[in-house]
This record gives structure tokens, C-alpha cells and sequence, in this order.
């Protein structure tokens, strides 16, 4: 299986709003980095995504080749 490495802003512009919503006031918003680093710190699942990883103060996102 092929992946790759991406940031987490890149992450963020691509992912799928719905993934994360399903009854909020805006479902149609982006999501905001914010969110994907709350989702890190408090072990919540990423969609899409196969393994995480910080180097130095740098968060990587691995995911398939095809995100």
C-alpha cells in the first residue's frame, strides 16, 4: 500500500467535513487546524488517516497516496 506525508494544514483543506460532523450548527464549514490538533492531543480518530507522527514541533499526517 502506498502512502504518503502530509501536514497537518494540508490535511485540513482536503479532509471531508462530514467525516466530523454529523449534527453541528455549521456542517458546512471547513475544518480548522485547531480541530485536527484537539483530535491529536485527546486520541480522537483522524479519518483518512494511517499513522501520526511530530517531528520537533512539526505534526505528519501519513495517509494513502490517493488523499
Amino acid at each position: 500500500m502506498k502512502t504518503k506525508q502530509i501536514s497537518i494544514k494540508e490535511y485540513s483543506e482536503k479532509i471531508n467535513p462530514e467525516y466530523f460532523r454529523s449534527n453541528r450548527k455549521y456542517p458546512d464549514r471547513p475544518i480548522t487546524k485547531q480541530t485536527i490538533k484537539y483530535r491529536i492531543k485527546n486520541n480522537l480518530i483522524l479519518p483518512e488517516v494511517i499513522k501520526y507522527n511530530r517531528v520537533g514541533k512539526v505534526h505528519v499526517l501519513t495517509v494513502k497516496h490517493d488523499f
